[in-house]
């Protein structure tokens, strides 16, 4: 025979008053309420929002409480509430008037659900009265449904490096209101972003959670080597291998952002492009022998234990196969967009390395360039198809790999 629990019950009733309360911060609480009831946001969404625990509202919401709606939060209630922030804040009230308030708070607890009544009265300094009624009702018990379609979406961010960095939940919330055109519920996303800090997430997609400025944050579990590219791209310094298209030897060079927010290759006190056969051989590099970026240093002396590895590859032979496919793939043309990239970067970092612009000049290349970068990377509404001479785009595309190579001082394989 299945024994059932009891319903244990806690019920009780409070007077209490509370005086010289500040009467901007009780309208601030009093709008903000109001708006999130008529959109039928919870307490508990509220405080996740906020990045606080379930119950950090219900205790704000308490009129008799001595706390109150921290400055710095008072920014984020209007993007909580989806609305503009004099719907939040007054701005027609004397910025040291306050209010006194009287009432009776009833707690009533059982195995299924938490209940706060606040029946109360405020008193103005004029004499006059108002009365309220606040009723805060949490259900216990229910299992929590994982929306699997939210799921994912917070696993496509997770793979695209999105939480890479710590995420407050409003800001996550806020994102995928704008980019997707589901509309999902705070708590839906509270409900994901808990399965994924699951120890028994994959660790691919796992988070954890985190504080900043005492709210909860969500960030992804990084393995070694994405700490590493993360440390690359916290100081703007990168590891680029280069598959030669007429030698059988790789190549690693080093990818920064200058001082001066243009993207340029590591190169030596004589102009040279900085090239090693391997990372190992390129880290070893003496700090004299180059140009040395602001950023270098801090870069080298940070790395540690972390394993370097290159954070993009450029390889022309698999790009010219890839051109020989119908129909041409997205990520084929997205490696031949930064193959082209690159080179424009070396080009127009130096005098001497400008004739490479000329031959990024040729026609069938930059059709190819802008046409991806209007329907894959702007995504504008006239999005024509891909018309352009296959055939001149591959002689156009060796000649251009051949001068980049010759410019790198790549030897042709015998």
């Amino acid at each position: 025979m299945e024994e059932k629990e009891d319903n244990q019950i806690i019920s009780t009733t409070e007077h209490l008053s509370r005086q010289k309360v500040s009467r901007i911060d009780f309208e601030i609480l009093v709008r903000f309420y109001e708006i999130c009831k008529k959109k039928k946001i919870s307490e508990r969404e509220v405080s996740f929002l906020m990045g606080k625990v379930n119950k950090y509202f219900s205790k704000i919401l308490n009129p008799f409480f001595k706390e109150h709606i921290k400055t710095e939060y008072l920014d984020i209630l209007p993007a909580i509430a989806s609305t503009g922030i004099r719907k939040i804040i007054p701005n027609n009230l004397a910025p040291k008037e306050t209010i006194d308030i009287h009432g009776i708070h009833d707690y009533y607890k059982d195995n299924f659900t938490e209940l706060d009544y606040y029946k109360f009265t405020v008193t103005y300094k004029d004499g006059t009265t108002k009365n309220y009624r606040w009723k805060i009702e949490v259900k216990k018990g229910g299992r929590s449904k994982v929306n699997h379609e939210l799921l994912e979406i917070l696993k496509i961010l997770v793979s695209r490096g999105y939480f890479n960095k710590p995420k407050f939940a409003l800001t996550i919330y806020l994102l995928i209101k704008k980019n997707y055109k589901s509309a999902f519920t705070p708590l839906e996303l509270q409900i994901a972003l808990a399965k994924l800090t699951n120890k028994s997430t994959n660790p691919e997609f796992a988070l954890e959670e985190g504080v900043d400025n005492m709210r909860i944050t969500y960030k992804k579990i990084l393995t070694e080597t994405e700490k590493f590219l993360e440390h690359c791209q916290d100081n703007s310094i990168w590891i680029s291998k280069y598959v030669p298209i007429n030698s059988s030897e790789d190549q690693f060079f080093i990818w920064y952002e200058d001082t001066d927010e243009n993207d340029k290759l590591l190169t030596t006190n004589d102009g040279k492009v900085l090239l090693s056969s391997s990372i190992d051989g390129l880290l070893k590099n003496s700090n004299n022998t180059f140009n040395t970026p602001v950023n270098l240093a801090a870069w080298l002396s940070r790395i540690g234990d972390l394993p370097p590895i290159e954070s993009i590859t450029y390889s022309p032979g698999e790009i010219i196969d890839g051109f020989a496919e119908e129909p041409i793939s997205v990520s084929t043309l997205a490696d031949f967009v930064n193959f082209f990239n690159v080179v424009g970067d070396l080009g127009c970092q130096d005098k001497r390395f400008e004739v490479l612009l000329e031959f990024r000049e040729a026609g069938e290349l930059t059709k190819v360039w802008d046409h991806y970068y209007n329907k894959h990377f702007f995504k504008t509404k006239k999005r024509k198809e891909l018309s352009f001479d296959k055939a001149k785009f591959i002689v156009d595309f060796r000649e251009l790999v051949g001068r980049f190579e010759s410019t790198l001082g790549i030897k042709e394989r015998n």
